[in-house]
């Protein structure tokens, strides 16, 4: 049922929190992906900036991951 929604929301500041652990993690994994693969060699320092921030949007993901489990632990039934 849509209007029969029990879950609390995650507040804002620890989604904040988890991607602010997440996005560089992901973007330095992306990174160093990108320097393992010979076909990024004609894109130089550009494209390991470029891959970089895209594997930094993509850490949003595990981060929203994270903050749920976490509120999960910490919220009080």
């Amino acid at each position: 049922m849509a209007g029969n929604d029990s879950r609390c929301t995650v507040p804002l500041g620890l989604i904040l929190f988890c991607f602010a652990m997440m996005g560089p993690a992901f973007a330095i994994n992306t990174a160093f992906i990108a320097l393992a693969v010979p076909a990024m060699t004609p894109y130089g320092l550009r494209g390991l900036v470029v891959v970089g921030m895209i594997g930094s949007i993509f850490g949003i993901f595990p981060a929203l991951w994270l903050a749920r489990r976490i509120h999960e632990g910490i919220r009080e039934r």
